[in-house]
C-alpha cells in the first residue's frame, strides 16, 4: 500500500490551512488529552489526526518515540506504511529517528530517491511510495527521543510555509506527549508508593513489627531476590487481596 493511498483524492490536493484550523486541531488535541490522562496513544492519535489535515502537503503522519535501547515505537500511526517505516529503522539500523532526530530539531528528505544518509530505508519509503518527509524533534535527553514525522507524496513537497507550521504543531505535540508521559509516571508513581504502604501494613501485623522495620524487611527481599520493591509490594498487596477475597465469599 502506497502513502496516504487510503485517503483517496483528496489527499492529493489538500485544502489550504488556516489559523481556525490549527488551533482547532490544537484544541482537540489538548482536550483528548484531558480526557485520556496517561495515554499516550490516544494523545498522539489526535495530534496525527490535526496534523494531515491542517499541514499540507501531508498524506501521512505518526509519531516516533525512541527508547533507551535505540528501539523506535511508533504511536497512532495514520496508515500501515508509517508504521513499516518505524519498524524498518529498527530492522535496518538506520533511519533519521535513530540518528539524526537526537542532535537536530528539523529533518528534511526532500527526495527519498535522492537520500544517501539512510539508502537502504529512504528505497524502502520510496517503494511505499513516499517521496519525501519532514520530522519535528519533540524531545531529546537521557538517550530517548520523540519526533513527529509528516510524509508526502511528491519530491520537494513541504514549502517554507509547511515548515512554520509544523514547527508550531510539532511544539504542541511535545507539550502534550511530555505531559502525558509525566502524567503516565506520576501515577505509577503514586500506585507504587499505595502499594508500598499496604505492604509494610500487612508485614507489620502478620510479624509484629515497626513501619521501619516492616520497609527495612522489603528493600531486604527486593535486593535478595532482584526484584524491584514496587514489585514486592504490589505481590504482597495482591495476595492480601485475594485472601479477602475468598474469605468474603466463603
Amino acid at each position: 500500500m502506497a502513502v496516504g493511498q487510503d485517503r483517496g483524492a483528496a489527499a492529493h490536493e489538500p485544502e489550504k490551512y488556516s489559523g481556525e484550523d490549527l488551533v482547532a486541531a490544537m484544541d482537540n488535541a489538548a482536550h483528548e488529552l484531558l480526557r485520556n490522562r496517561g495515554d499516550v496513544t490516544q494523545a498522539a492519535r489526535q495530534i496525527v489526526v490535526g496534523a494531515i489535515s491542517v499541514i499540507p502537503p501531508a498524506t501521512d503522519a505518526g509519531i516516533s518515540l525512541v527508547e533507551h535501547d535505540r528501539t523506535v515505537r511508533s504511536y497512532a500511526p495514520s496508515s500501515v506504511v508509517v508504521d513499516e517505516l518505524d519498524r524498518l529503522q529498527n530492522e535496518l539500523g538506520e533511519g533519521p529517528c535513530l540518528d539524526a532526530i537526537h542532535q537536530e530539531t528539523r529533518v528534511e528528505i526532500p527526495d527519498m530517491a535522492a537520500e544517501t544518509r539512510w539508502p537502504r530505508w529512504a528505497a524502502a519509503a520510496r517503494e511505499r511510495g513516499v517521496g519525501s518527509l519532514l520530522s519535528f524533534q519533540l524531545f531529546a535527553r537521557d538517550g530517548s527521543a520523540g519526533a513527529l514525522n509528516l510524509y508526502a507524496l511528491g519530491v520537494d513537497a513541504f514549502d517554507s510555509d509547511a515548515h512554520h507550521l509544523g514547527g508550531l504543531f510539532a511544539a504542541h505535540a511535545a507539550v502534550t506527549v511530555f505531559g502525558v508521559q509525566e502524567i503516565a509516571h506520576l501515577t505509577r508513581a503514586l500506585d507504587s508508593r499505595d502499594e508500598i504502604g499496604q505492604a509494610k501494613g500487612i508485614l507489620m501485623e502478620r510479624f509484629t513489627m515497626t513501619a521501619d522495620q516492616a520497609f527495612a524487611l522489603l528493600v531486604r527481599t527486593s535486593s535478595e531476590t532482584n526484584v524491584k520493591l514496587a514489585s514486592v509490594a504490589h505481590f504482597l498487596a495482591a495476595q492480601a487481596t485475594e485472601r479477602a477475597t475468598a474469605t468474603a465469599e466463603d
